[in-house]
């Protein structure tokens, strides 16, 4: 009989014994309907007699089964392909996939796997007669006589001693050690994602087929989506459109990417702000910052912020394309700005017109620093220090007008390359949109809009193009939405509206994908605050390295995962990776079952005994870690750790079984990522091909 789950030694891997006694009582109630008389007993006592025995080998064969399947689906995991309808919804819990919680007894069966004397059946595949069969059903398979005989030796099931094992990657036996019990579907509290949630996982594990699951479920639930995806993903594109049309939301939806303009909505980085310094932190954040590039970014840093402060006191819209206008050429804006002062009540001789075109066609010569300089705005601050007035923009504004303009150039020349870019291309009409002109269809978005009207965001960066405008863009349209979680934790989504009108109460759920070319200093407020505005963040990225060089300090990047509450752990590729799991759990205890044997000679000569023997089984126990950081970097596609809540969950994640119709333009966008970003079997891992699928194919 198999072991019951309170035996410390289960032995769960020795052969099935029980069919042994399958057999017996086969043959017995076989006997006892046929021949009652053998049995020397009347035919209603042996029928009786054939019906326990039926009762009792079907028990024993219930057991062996049992025993038989869980040893075939240590290699063989079933498939796990839902429709995207059948996804569990629910408001209180959130559906990962399925799994089980993975405990002291998990890390005892995966230890019994990894023993010599089990070897045969962990490494079935190495076994000779398997070799043959699968040698065998290829040749049947070539003639349709025999090929029936093939489909019968690739039969998937464990009846099949010869069942074609998948060629997965990683360790099955990680998920199959906890199907001896069944399978249940692991959920999260919605409660608990108010702590954020941190994905890590290396490149082609399944990190975006999870962020599908659970947009799709955050998109029904009517919650404001926005998904960052800075390589771009077409299927996750797809099934977002996809989920906002099962649950009657297509008009809230928006697509952002910078790789197809035409298609694109518009939006601007540096619009909208809280602060009047958060634009040239904005922007000052992603020029160099290490060493002696800190003091040029500083310098860059007060030139953007003084450009900030006129524009907004003069009522211009910022966009990335002003800052280059008056950042190359500042004059224009200094002139503008001081007639606005000379105009304004601060300023009380009305003569000042005059006095301007007197100093203007005087021959009076500017300082040297100044030569180069356009006469009218060198005019505007001399008239400006005459008159005795004071502005704290003006007076900015002319302190760095003052300046050298060569020598000033100099100091914020990594300004410009970065403006550049941004506003070279179509790309110029994205970042930088035109509000006044009604022949541009595309849409215009910010975030306290979004927000505000429960939107559904998609934002590709293309960041296999250009990776430092994508990484420019992200990390800008990032800091904007701090900046709004700031807004909404302090005033509320209706900051700014009148007061009769009730704003729904939504969740925000922002799903950053490769989050380290997103994150910055300004995360660490987010993900404080970012609770209490009702902000949801899950985090996806490779390794924690990629943070750390992000920021250029490992404590900074720990400090950053230290706000990231939930972890959710697919197969990672270094050790310090996976110690943000393994660190967190306890070391648990497991058995050895051991086989101890001797023989003492007899020391008395009139004993008929020579020698005794003796031989005994002992059971020992170690302490081991729960998980080690090795098991981490064995982990197959598709399959997870999570732990949330104080608990470890061992997860499979579901793979969608329904197709998604989109229209042109989404379609258009979908398909290209599709066709340029991905080979064609990228996303096959999920169907486990069988390692001698192609064996003999080219007869």
């Amino acid at each position: 009989m198999a072991s019951s789950n309170n035996n410390p030694i289960q032995q769960l891997l020795r052969p099935p014994v029980e069919l042994a006694a399958v057999l017996a009582y086969a043959c017995v109630a076989m006997i006892a309907l046929i021949s009652p008389s053998v049995m020397m007993t009347t035919p209603s006592v042996a029928y009786l007699l054939a019906l326990f025995c039926f009762y009792r080998g079907g028990i024993r064969f219930l057991s062996a089964r049992r025993l038989l399947k869980y040893q075939f689906n240590l290699l063989v995991l079933p498939f796990y392909t839902i429709h995207s309808k059948d996804i569990p919804l629910s408001r209180s819990h959130l559906f990962l996939g399925l799994g089980f919680e993975w405990g002291a007894r998990h890390t005892q069966r995966h230890h019994d796997c990894k023993r010599p004397e089990w070897e045969h059946i962990i490494k079935r595949y190495e076994v000779s007669s398997y070799h043959v069969a699968r040698q065998f059903a290829s040749l049947c398979r070539r003639v349709i006589v025999t090929r029936w005989l093939a489909y019968a030796l690739e039969f998937r099931s464990w009846i099949n001693p010869y069942s074609p094992i998948p060629e997965v990657e990683g360790d099955t036996t990680l998920h199959g050690v906890g199907l001896w019990e069944a399978e249940r579907m692991i959920r999260q509290l919605q409660s608990e994602r108010v702590a954020h949630t941190f994905v890590v996982g290396t490149t082609r594990v399944g990190k975006t087929r999870l962020c599908e699951v659970l947009v799709d479920q955050d998109i029904r639930n009517g919650e404001t989506v926005i998904v960052f995806d800075p390589k771009g993903d077409g299927a996750l594109l797809a099934r977002m459109w996809a989920s906002a049309v099962r649950a009657g939301r297509e008009k809230q939806f928006y697509m952002f990417h910078l790789g197809f303009p035409d298609q694109s909505a518009r939006y601007n980085p540096v619009g909208n702000f809280e602060r009047i310094t958060e634009p040239a932190s904005r922007i000052a954040s992603q020029l160099p910052g290490e060493g002696n590039s800190a003091a040029f970014r500083e310098f860059a840093w007060r030139y953007v912020n003084v450009i900030t402060k006129a524009c907004t006191a003069l009522g211009k819209r910022l966009s990335f394309e002003s800052y280059l206008e008056y950042g190359a050429d500042l004059d224009p804006l200094l002139t503008e700005y001081l007639v606005s002062v000379f105009e304004s009540e601060k300023n009380t001789n009305k003569q000042w017109r005059g006095m301007l075109d007197a100093i203007v066609e005087s021959d009076r010569k500017p300082d040297r620093a100044m030569a180069a300089r356009d006469r009218r705005a060198w005019a505007c601050a001399i008239l400006y220090k005459e008159l005795d007035i004071f502005d704290e923009v003006a007076h900015a504004l002319i302190k760095t007008f003052e300046y050298e303009k060569s020598f000033y150039d100099k100091l914020v020349a990594s300004l410009f390359p970065l403006l550049e870019k941004l506003t070279s291309g179509k790309t110029a009409e994205l970042l930088s949109p035109n509000y006044l002109d009604t022949t541009d269809k595309r849409p215009i978005i910010d975030w306290k809009s979004i927000i505000r009207q429960g939107g559904i965001v998609y934002i590709g960066l293309d960041a296999l193009s250009d990776p430092e405008v994508a990484s420019a863009v992200g990390a800008s349209m990032f800091s904007d939405l701090t900046s709004t979680a700031g807004s909404i934790y302090k005033f509320g989504t209706g900051h700014g509206l009148p007061a009769d009108v009730d704003m729904a109460k939504r969740m925000v759920c922002v799903h950053a994908d490769e989050f380290n070319e997103l994150v910055g200093k300004e995360f660490v407020p987010m993900a404080n605050k970012a609770g209490g505005a009702n902000f949801r963040l899950t985090a996806y990225t490779q390794t924690m390295s990629d943070i750390e060089v992000r920021f250029g300090d490992r404590a900074k990047a720990e400090q950053v995962l230290g706000n990231l509450g939930t972890l959710i752990m697919l197969r990672v590729k270094n050790e310090s990776t996976a110690e943000l799991l393994t660190r967190q759990l306890n070391d648990v205890e497991v058995h050895h079952l051991g086989l101890r044997s001797g023989t003492t000679d007899s020391s008395d000569p009139a004993s008929g005994a020579h020698f005794t023997s003796n031989t005994m089984q002992t059971i020992s126990t170690q302490m081991v870690p729960m998980i080690h950081a090795g098991d981490l970097t064995r982990l197959p596609k598709g399959q997870a750790f999570a732990f949330t809540g104080g608990k470890l969950y061992k997860i499979r994640l579901p793979m969608f079984s329904d197709d998604v119709e989109m229209p042109d333009n989404i379609g258009y966008v979908s398909q290209s990522m599709t066709d340029k970003y991905r080979s064609a079997n990228q996303d096959e891992w999920h169907k486990a091909p069988d390692r001698w699928s192609d064996w003999g194919t080219a007869a």
